[in-house]
C-alpha cells in the first residue's frame, strides 16, 4: 500500500448529483482539482508559514472511475500525495476514498501531472531546490490505475 502523506475532506454539492443520483464522473475532476488546490496551499508553506507556489499548469490527468460515489451530505476524503518528481514537472497521485481508514471503500485513482511554468516567457522552468524539497516530504509510491497497452484503440 503507498504512502498516503496527506489528505483532504472535500464536500459534495447537490449539483454534483446526476439523474442517477450518483456523483458525475465530470465532478470527480472538480474533487481531484478542490484536494490539489489545497494540498499545495499547504505543501508549498515556507518555515513562517507563507504559500509560495510556483505557477503550475496541468499537463495530463488519467481518471479510473472504480466505484459509483453517490451523493451524502458528509464529504469525502481524498488521498493526495506525489508520486514522482522530475527537472520541471511532478505528478500528484489521488484516491477519492469513503474515509481515512485504509480499509476504506476508494471510489477513483487518478494521477495528473503538473508542470511549474514560467508565465512571462511562457516556457517550462525547473522545480527549485527549496520547492524539491517541499514535494518530497509528501511523496509516496504511485497510485496503481488500469493502464491499456500501448498501441490499444
Amino acid at each position: 500500500m503507498p504512502n498516503r502523506p496527506y489528505y483532504v475532506d472535500v464536500p459534495l454539492r447537490w449539483s454534483d448529483m446526476d439523474a442517477l443520483r450518483h456523483v458525475n464522473n465530470v465532478q470527480i475532476v472538480r474533487l481531484l482539482e478542490e484536494a490539489r488546490v489545497a494540498a499545495l496551499r499547504e505543501w508549498f508553506r515556507d518555515s513562517e508559514g507563507e504559500s509560495h507556489r510556483p505557477a503550475l499548469l496541468i499537463a495530463r490527468q488519467e481518471i479510473d472511475y472504480v466505484a459509483q460515489l453517490h451523493y451524502r451530505p458528509e464529504p469525502v476524503v481524498v488521498a493526495i500525495w506525489v508520486s514522482k518528481i522530475s527537472g520541471a514537472s511532478f505528478d500528484i497521485s489521488y484516491e477519492v476514498r469513503d474515509s481515512r481508514d485504509d480499509d476504506s471503500p476508494v471510489f477513483a485513482a487518478a494521477e495528473s501531472t503538473q508542470v511549474v511554468f514560467d508565465m512571462e516567457t511562457q516556457r517550462p522552468q525547473r522545480i527549485s531546490v527549496e520547492d524539491k524539497a517541499y514535494l518530497e516530504r509528501v511523496s509516496g509510491d504511485p497510485v496503481e490505475l488500469k493502464r491499456r497497452p500501448v498501441g490499444h484503440l
